[in-house]
């Protein structure tokens, strides 16, 4: 059995459903936004791993896809919030210890949270990876900008819109607006990379704006990696205990590939309705423990 736990008007979590549908594989959903409202649930770590949730028994043996997200900061009232926060730390207690097939774990390596500790630790597992500063020091701020072209990026894992800034932008900044994560941009192609188990599902974007997300006429064509590049992406991901990932990368004019993050919990229907549905297939074929 396989189950789908999340925000069910989500679009992502929305869109596997949907596509677990079409394909006929039966999966339960688990609406958070519904069990939270319920104020209903029983998890239990450890022992029998038995658990309830929105009115359904959950399988501790079972295969699990998660996009859990936390809505406490978005509620008015306190009793709410709580009840957010409450579900949503004891559910991710329990899918950690659970034996099931989960995908991913809630405690899968967070460090894409934080821009500075991801790229570092992308670079020591060998990927190529552009140079950045992160700092509340508007003269080396200034100096990184000064040296090439460079992006400014959110420090932390917060989705946002990358751009482009020069040294002459950084006037006036005062460390304490700071710190501020600054990268070497890197022109060229973006391809967006989602392994799933095993199996790569590769897309090459071609645009003229710096953040390719923002152009509505970006061309998009399946891709595929360079071999020992898709090994190691592979490689990485089930080393950092993840089935499934999406990696986002530049590739320059000389033909390297640019490594820029790897996305435990990607938004990939974007992607997946350009592919047919072939991230979908992987995705359902994994938690059902077969190849589709």
């Amino acid at each position: 059995m396989i189950y789908a736990v999340g925000l069910a008007a989500e679009s992502t979590f929305a869109h596997f459903t949907a596509e677990a549908e079409e394909r006929g594989v039966p999966v339960r959903v688990v609406d958070l936004r519904q069990a939270v409202e319920a104020g209903d649930w029983r998890l239990v770590v450890g022992g029998d791993r038995s658990a309830s949730l929105g009115g359904r028994d959950l399988d501790p043996e079972a295969s699990y896809y998660c996009r859990v997200a936390d809505l406490a900061a978005l509620q008015q009232d306190r009793e709410s919030a709580q009840r957010w926060r409450w579900l949503t730390t004891a559910l991710a207690a329990w899918l950690d210890h659970i034996p099931g097939l989960v995908v991913n774990r809630p405690s899968i390596r967070s460090d894409n949270g934080s821009k500075p500790l991801h790229e570092r630790s992308l670079s020591q597992a060998g990927f190529r990876v552009p140079a950045s500063i992160t700092s509340s020091s508007p003269q080396r701020l200034q100096a990184f900008a000064a040296a090439g072209p460079t992006l400014v990026k959110a420090v932390s894992g917060v989705r946002a819109t990358s751009r482009l800034v020069s040294a002459a932008d950084l006037d006036g900044f005062e460390p304490g607006q700071g710190p501020v994560h600054l990268q070497r941009y890197v022109a060229g192609r973006d391809v967006r990379a989602h392994v799933v188990g095993d199996r790569v599902h590769a897309e090459e974007i071609v645009s003229g704006s710096v953040d390719y997300r923002t152009d509505r006429d970006a061309e998009f064509a399946p891709c595929e990696l360079p071999g020992p590049l898709a090994g190691q992406v592979v490689r990485h991901t089930a080393d950092l205990g993840m089935a499934f990932a999406g990696w986002d990368f530049k590739v320059a004019g000389d033909g390297t590939y640019w490594c820029l993050e790897v996305n435990p919990m990607p938004a990939y229907d974007w992607y997946d309705r350009r592919l047919g549905g072939a991230i979908s297939a992987s995705l359902l074929g994994l938690l059902q423990g077969v190849h589709p």
